[in-house]
């Protein structure tokens, strides 16, 4: 299988776990909860990139498996309030 590795690009913050992450697979920003890499994983992870970052909704809710290598701080309008749960 050929896989590309994402590393993060020079002079660009990669999100650390506590804090807002923009998730471009999904479209959608969440907190980001942990970051592991694979070999720490026992289930079938499916990411191009040798870590794989746990994200959760700012306000609660699901939480989803990220190609760590592709997360970045989000711009503004990004995952936008579309994903967000109502109250």
């Amino acid at each position: 299988m050929n896989h590309q590795f994402h590393q993060p690009q020079p002079n660009r913050p990669v999100p650390t776990p506590g804090q807002v992450a923009y998730d471009p697979a999904s479209g959608r920003t969440g907190v980001v909860q942990a970051v592991h890499g694979v070999a720490e994983l026992c289930f079938d992870h499916r990411m191009s990139s040798d870590r794989v970052a746990f994200l959760r909704p700012e306000r609660g809710g699901v939480e989803w498996t990220a190609d760590a290598g592709a997360l970045r701080l989000p711009a503004d309008g990004e995952g936008g309030a579309q994903h967000l749960h109502a109250r």
